[in-house]
């Protein structure tokens, strides 16, 4: 009966953990999905708890399998979910090996210390940056996010998978005094992010003070249009609509179409035109094919000048046929500071951490329809990392602009010509700890996980036990 309590248990937790790491998920589930698993593996065999953690790991990719096999294929879909069932199936070991050999205040650390590390260590590594990582399922609960600010979204991983393990130490190990400095921490970090978000601008007079903008979305346009005359056709009228009611600045999303070597020139000078006629910033990204190389481009077109910035961060597989690029556009407009990237570029916190001193972000994507609420929270998360705002028009998703403490200021889904009208925040508090330290609370878990594990293994030598 016990084996199959703890088989359920590790399921129970495998299915919220499916639903935290999922495309929409709910935030408090994450804060619980690790409890029963640990419950489970703290008292089991070696064998039993990483088959346990296994079991879970395995588990929490239910509502993500289907979205990878359909982004890859079924060899990436299975890929992932036999490296979620190992990395959790180690962890659980790690758990259960620092529960049994370690004082109960520094065994309850070994969780979340390994998530914080682990997930470090995937963002610096993995062509895919942060996805993945739990800090996201807690988008909508704005006083975890802001640790952001000072640990970046590893830090929101550690607040959240510490409480998980110190009930868990609890339960099963009547841990009291060894709660007590995990309690104090988490307290610390909510209190910190409770007072750290400002109040929104409720005045009308205030809101007419910031930068008005036009999002544009023209979701008819399937794959990227070979023919850009087309493009532009849909889009001018748009575009000279919204300087017609005042908007400043006019975002277009991603890879709009395809501008040829012969037809780039002419491309370029109409949106260009615009621009200087009617005295707005004009942003748009397209699958540019210049004397150079091939580059999912984004053009940046002002009254007096235009710029380029080209995508570094591409899909696999997807995107394999553009040439990378070299470096940030950042640029003043109207007074304010702006820096341009492209969708997944935001999926990386160092290229994040790059804008750090911009007053918001325009960021021209494409999402893949499902993931819509998903990633735009990734790039979101960036601007609360490194204090600056979002400003995000997707074709495939959702057009959304959000301060630099996380609030979602304007949202609207894509769609056939979709032109939505937004202010741009200005209330950015200007370059964060973690805009200037990096991911040093991130490693230094990881450092710690690794401590704490070597520990546990001396101990049990010591000791002479499994």
């Amino acid at each position: 009966m016990l084996l199959i309590a703890r088989i359920v248990a590790a399921l129970l937790s495998g299915a919220l953990l499916a639903q935290a790491y999922g495309l929409n998920p709910f935030w408090p589930l994450a804060w619980i999905a690790p409890i029963p698993l640990l419950i489970a593996a703290i008292g089991a065999s070696r064998l039993g708890a990483f088959a346990y953690g296994a079991l879970a790991g395995a588990a929490s990719m239910a509502l993500m399998f289907e979205y990878f096999l359909g982004l890859g294929g079924p060899v990436p879909a299975f890929v992932l979910t036999l490296i979620k069932a190992l990395t959790w199936g180690a962890m659980a070991l790690a758990t259960r090996a620092a529960a049994k050999h370690l004082p109960n205040w520094a065994a309850v650390f070994v969780f979340p210390a390994l998530m914080a590390g682990t997930e470090t260590l995937i963002a610096a590594t993995s062509p895919h940056g942060s996805a993945g990582a739990l800090a996201y399922s807690q988008m909508d609960f704005l006083p975890v996010i802001q640790v952001a600010a000072l640990g970046g979204a590893p830090a929101i991983t550690f607040v959240v998978t510490l409480f998980a393990s110190a009930v868990a130490f609890l339960v099963t190990k009547r841990a009291f005094i060894a709660a007590l400095a995990p309690a104090a921490l988490i307290a610390a970090a909510l209190g910190f992010g409770a007072l750290r978000i400002p109040l929104p601008v409720t005045q009308a007079s205030d809101a007419q003070s910031l930068p008005r903008a036009a999002l544009l979305a023209g979701d008819q346009h399937q794959g990227v249009p070979m023919e850009w005359r087309a493009v532009w056709n849909a889009y001018t009228p748009q575009i000279e609509r919204a300087a017609d009611e005042g908007q400043r600045i006019v975002l277009l999303p991603e890879k709009i179409a395809h501008l040829a070597p012969g037809d780039r020139a002419a491309a370029i000078e109409q949106l260009a035109e615009i621009a200087r006629r009617r005295g707005v910033l004009i942003v748009a990204g397209a699958d540019d094919e210049a004397e150079e190389g091939r580059f999912n481009r984004a053009f940046a077109f002002s009254p007096d000048d235009w710029r380029s910035y080209d995508k570094r961060h591409m899909i696999p597989g997807f995107e394999s046929h553009f040439d990378l690029g070299a470096g940030p556009l950042v640029f003043e407009h109207e007074g304010v500071r702006y820096g341009v990237a492209i969708c997944k570029d935001m999926d990386f916190p160092t290229l994040g951490r790059g804008y750090a001193g911009v007053t918001a972000m325009l960021v021209p994507a494409w999402d893949f329809g499902a993931d819509a609420w998903l990633h735009s929270r990734m790039a979101m998360m960036r601007g609360v990392e490194n204090g600056y705002a979002i400003v995000r028009s997707a074709r495939e998703g959702v057009l959304t602009v959000s301060d630099a403490y996380g609030r979602v200021t304007a949202e609207a889904p894509s769609g056939p010509q979709t032109a939505y009208n937004v202010v741009v925040p200005l209330n950015a508090p200007g370059p964060t700890l973690y805009a200037r330290y990096g991911d040093v609370f991130g490693w230094a878990m990881l450092a710690l996980s690794a401590l704490l594990i070597g520990w546990s293994l001396w101990a049990r030598s010591r000791a002479g036990q499994g």
